[in-house]
């Protein structure tokens, strides 16, 4: 039991934490483009909140982790930018879950000139095959809207003519977008020609009551699409 003398000790004051120790160590932090790095230098101020042999490794692991993290997604040529944010946002980190607390911590950036000269030209590159891919999709959208909406209407064809070459009014007076039209619509009469031909081959081979019967039936069908004009031809063969 504590003697009657100890109710009036003073308590002993808790021990004062360790001063702040300095870590400055250099790492690389892989960038946005396969290939390339930043170098950083740290410089770190920071206590344990419990004594560790290592402490100093974990400093370092969670330092790098996050600098990695965030540079993951900046090029090189951004070193400038990605240097600021690093040193807005790594001294607010809290590692109190590693039992260190962090004092301060600043981040200088290096880059190697090949590594930026390697992100330009792939910027460049990049840029120039996005503008192709434009143009060819434009390109495109013109030619179907030309096939589709211009050259299969004669009539449309020629104003459209007449807009882009007010001077030359000859071709307006001939039959020239009338073929044009013909031919870009060729498909639909090369299909209605199969079909024609297919129906020949097939009533050819049939006995003279079998014709009679699919005539018969044919004429039935046109009937139902309100086509008694050519029930009446059918019937009539």
């Amino acid at each position: 039991m504590p003697g009657f003398l100890d109710l009036f000790r003073a308590p002993m004051p808790p021990a004062a934490p360790p001063p702040p120790a300095q870590e400055v160590f250099t790492d690389r932090l892989p960038a946005a483009l396969a290939g390339t790095e930043f170098v950083a230098t740290f410089t770190a101020a920071w206590q344990p909140l419990r004594p560790s042999d290592r402490a100093v490794a974990t400093l370092r692991w969670c330092l790098l982790d996050a600098a990695r993290r965030i540079a993951a997604n900046r090029k090189v040529t951004e070193r400038t930018m990605l240097e600021a944010e690093l040193n807005t946002r790594m001294p607010q980190m809290d590692l109190t879950a590693s039992h260190l607390r962090l004092v301060s911590c600043t981040i200088k950036l290096t880059v190697d000139s090949e590594a930026e000269q390697d992100t330009e030209m792939v910027d460049k590159l990049s840029r120039e095959l996005r503008l192709q891919r434009m143009r060819h999709q434009l390109e495109q959208e013109q030619m179907t809207y030309l096939r589709e909406r211009v050259l299969t209407d004669p009539t449309t064809a020629r104003c459209y003519w007449l807009a882009h070459h007010p001077g030359t009014l000859e071709p307006l007076l001939d039959d020239t977008f009338e073929r044009v039209a013909t031919k870009l619509t060729g498909g639909a009469d090369q299909q209605s020609s199969v079909i024609a031909e297919t129906v020949h081959d097939f009533v050819g081979g049939l006995s003279p009551e079998e014709r009679r019967y699919l005539l018969d039936r044919l004429g039935d069908v046109f009937v139902s699409f309100d086509r008694g004009d050519l029930a009446g031809r059918v019937l009539d063969a």
